[in-house]
């Protein structure tokens, strides 16, 4: 159970602050549940409403500072997805980026850019799909790592960058 002031992340929006815990007076909501109210950090006009009593996979903490730099550094023994399936590689991309986990997020965005670089590489052009889960997957693990060290979102690709240079 969460308290009113934590950071959590919700699978859908990423980051996001508990700002109230109860029962909701809204016509589509069982007024016998208990639900949190969910502030997104980045979407400022959203707000969210999640029953206490809800799948586990769908809200969880946000990580540590010591998780948040042991998977940085980990960051290349990650395994790209295994898509040998062309048509099933937006399925894939799907249910790594719902996982609502770091690592998954982290073999998506890998599996994403080798592919738009091996494209680019032999003249065809970067396919939509790959870059709208690179882009998803890169807002929820950049702002959650933000939470987890303390710093800027805008900041976390360099610092990152900067962790894997020898």
């Amino acid at each position: 159970m969460f308290k009113i002031g934590d950071q959590v992340v919700h699978y859908k929006e990423g980051v996001c602050e508990v700002t109230n815990i109860g029962r909701l007076d809204i016509g589509c909501s069982d007024r016998k549940k208990e639900y949190y109210t969910l502030k997104p950090l980045y979407n400022a006009g959203g707000t969210l409403y999640m029953p206490v009593n809800g799948e586990e996979k769908q809200l969880r903490r946000v990580i540590s500072q010591h998780e948040a730099k042991e998977l940085i550094d980990d960051m290349p023994n990650i395994d790209v997805l295994n898509v040998s399936d062309e048509k099933r590689r937006e399925l894939m991309y799907k249910e790594a980026l719902f996982k609502n986990q770091c690592r998954s997020w982290v073999a998506l965005m890998k599996t994403s850019y080798i592919r738009k670089q091996e494209r680019i590489a032999i003249g065809k052009k970067v396919i939509n799909v790959d870059d709208r889960y690179l882009n998803s997957a890169e807002k929820f693990l950049y702002g959650e790592l933000a939470v987890a060290l303390d710093m800027p979102k805008e900041k976390v690709r360099e610092y990152i960058v900067e962790k894997m240079e020898p």
